[in-house]
């Protein structure tokens, strides 16, 4: 097997850390590359436990993701899991994980085992914090068994079944676009679900209209047979709506003009090497209070 190379591939997560801050964007894709391996120098090593470090509400967005994707496979296999054993499962993993973290488990092994935000920087959740996020997680799975995804599921054959939560990748323009749709299905239509444990944000539209354009490209389909459905889980508003994306042509100016903005950071295209002073810190300030660089940042 050849040596992995880092290349310049984007995705709508990547693209909003270097508009958010490009130093933090230096860290997470540059600085940490590498730092898998025990032959390479502490400064990568560094930026390396601290890229996979997760906040505590992405912790429990990744919790009810796992879940919701192990109640659909089964729904998908004629198994139902019902809303009391997907609740069971959802503790079970928050307590697993959380004495991951807690016990530093990660120090034998980073990608395996959680590093949250709040143990490394010692910011300690009081009892009541937690309970507050343990309620997020069975108010979102609540949502799930209320918002009518699952009886839909059941009615549809397998092969409609399109994609759960699993990243793919196509080719736009010579870049490597990324994207990792929650749930996909074709009934007359394409629909995209994008399961939603936070309040709605006007980047969502966008983040979803993206995933038009995956649409187009992985199944060969036009935009206007495609829906685009996000479910706010813990709101319990009952069955979601489609909303209405952003066009093609917009998307595509959107990432174009992002893919140039990296390009211009970089010494180096072909190489993808960066030029650390194209990175700077971020004129917020407020940002820097939960970044999780800020252990190495200068």
């Amino acid at each position: 097997m050849g040596k992995l190379k880092n290349q310049l591939t984007w995705s709508f997560s990547r693209a909003k850390l270097f508009a958010d801050c490009r130093r933090a964007y230096f860290y997470h894709y540059y600085a940490s590359w590498g730092g898998w391996d025990i032959r390479t120098d502490e400064f990568s090593r560094r930026a390396y436990i601290l890229k996979n470090i997760q906040g505590i509400d992405a912790w429990v967005g990744d919790i009810v993701h796992g879940i919701i994707k192990w109640i659909l496979e089964n729904r998908i296999a004629k198994r139902e899991v019902s809303f009391k054993e997907a609740s069971a499962m959802a503790k079970r993993k928050l307590l697993e994980t959380w004495e991951q973290s807690r016990s530093k488990a990660w120090m034998k092994n980073v990608k395996a085992n959680l590093n949250l935000f709040e143990h490394y920087y010692k910011r300690e959740l009081s009892r009541e914090e937690l309970a507050v996020k343990l309620q997020k997680v069975i108010s979102s799975l609540r949502g799930v068994y209320q918002c009518g995804v699952l009886d839909l599921v059941s009615s549809l054959p397998k092969e409609s079944i399109l994609a759960i939560d699993k990243i793919d990748s196509f080719e736009f323009e010579g870049i490597k676009m990324f994207a990792i749709p929650d749930f996909a299905i074709y009934n007359k239509e394409y629909v995209l679900y994008d399961w939603k444990t936070g309040q709605p944000q006007e980047q969502d539209i966008l983040q979803l209209s993206c995933y038009v354009l995956y649409a187009v490209n992985k199944w060969k389909t036009l935009p206007h047979q495609i829906k685009i459905v996000p479910v706010y889980l813990a709101q319990g508003t009952g069955s979601p709506e489609p909303v209405q994306p952003q066009s093609l042509d917009r998307v595509k100016e959107y990432i174009r003009d992002s893919v140039s903005q990296m390009k211009s950071a970089l010494l180096d295209v072909g190489e993808n090497k960066i030029d650390v002073g194209q990175c700077p810190r971020t004129e917020h300030q407020w940002r820097c209070k939960n970044c999780k660089f800020q252990e190495i940042c200068k």
